[in-house]
């Protein structure tokens, strides 16, 4: 009757959750050595190839990592001895005194405070705890002090000059200063700011010095009467004279001189050859002024039907008889 209770209990069923499971009654889950080969081929894996046997076949993959769990729990026997020759020679090691800067002010300090001690009798004390200032006498009560409290003189000029500034900038009202005049230029410049008559020699020197650069002819730069530019070279001289006449049209339109005191070409005088062996180019200020008839009347001669202006003006008659001859062969008065 006693072994009564003990059989009910040994007989009774286990509960759900202690039932052992697939995955305890396995050794191992049957998908383990695929995954071990698969392990061996990835990037980043933790399996070597020579974990693998070379013949693979049913449970070869987890016999052999079985013995390889053996072997690793085996002691591993002592390294023989080793050799007295060895990579690096042995050497006295010797500490560097990094703190001997600290060691040497140490020292010094120790040095002041034996000396003060010595010949003070005692710590320094202040004379008192009321801090005077700079203009105030400094060590005596009657107020007569060695110390001078002077100005910087750098400082104070530095000061001086940036004041002058100031005043300097306030006075300016509306920009710097512009003479007035109704000659303008194309910029808006002021009369003086205008190429003049006196800028005539710098402007012989520049376009002879620019010409200089550029060739080596022996090229004649003057100004004439009339307070023209011309530029004289000998025809004897030149290898090709359309080369030259295409290097002064460029020139005289784009050359930074030129355009600089705003010269411009005189056509009636541009690229001409009188006869005497030389060929010339003429460049007008502007402060010299012409008319385009006289231009086109240099240009076509033929076309003028009276002599110059000055010419009629000097003579004392006041009209000028012109006539034509017509169909009969009679001259006939246009006018009086």
């Amino acid at each position: 009757m006693a072994d009564e209770p003990s059989s009910r209990a040994a007989s009774a069923p286990a509960p759900h959750y202690a039932l052992p499971s697939l995955c305890a009654e396995l050794p191992e889950y049957t998908n383990a050595e695929a995954d071990a080969i698969a392990q061996a081929f990835r990037s980043g894996n933790f399996c070597s190839l020579k974990d693998i046997p070379n013949r693979l076949g049913c449970g070869s993959v987890a016999r052999h990592r079985f013995r390889k769990v053996l072997k690793s729990r085996e002691p591993v026997a002592a390294c023989g001895s080793y050799s007295r020759r060895s990579a690096f020679s042995e050497f006295e090691y010797i500490p560097s005194p990094y703190s001997m800067a600290e060691s040497i002010r140490r020292q010094e300090r120790l040095h002041h405070e034996s000396q003060a001690e010595r010949f003070g009798g005692g710590a320094w004390r202040a004379a008192g705890s009321a801090c005077p200032l700079r203009h105030e006498a400094f060590g005596r009560a009657d107020g007569f002090s060695v110390y001078q409290s002077e100005p910087d003189p750098f400082g104070a000029a530095e000061d001086q000059a940036l004041r002058q500034k100031w005043l300097q900038d306030a006075a300016i009202l509306a920009g710097p200063f512009r003479p007035a005049g109704r000659n303008k230029g194309r910029a808006g410049e002021s009369s003086s700011e205008l190429p003049s008559g006196s800028m005539l020699p710098e402007m012989v020197q520049q376009i002879h010095r620019q010409l200089q650069a550029d060739w080596s002819l022996p090229f004649v730069v003057c100004s004439t009467e009339d307070e023209h530019i011309v530029i004289r070279v000998e025809l004897s001289a030149l290898d090709a004279a359309p080369g030259l006449v295409a290097y002064m049209n460029a020139f005289a339109r784009s050359n930074h001189v030129v355009n600089a005191y705003r010269l411009r070409r005189t056509v009636e005088d541009w690229n001409v050859t009188p006869g005497d062996g030389h060929l010339y180019f003429t460049l007008q200020p502007p402060w010299v002024r012409s008319t385009s008839t006289e231009t086109f009347y240099s240009l076509h001669p033929e076309q003028r039907a009276w002599g110059p202006r000055r010419q009629v003006a000097a003579s004392d008659t006041s009209s000028i008889s012109l006539s034509t001859t017509s169909g009969r062969g009679e001259e006939l008065p246009l006018g009086t």
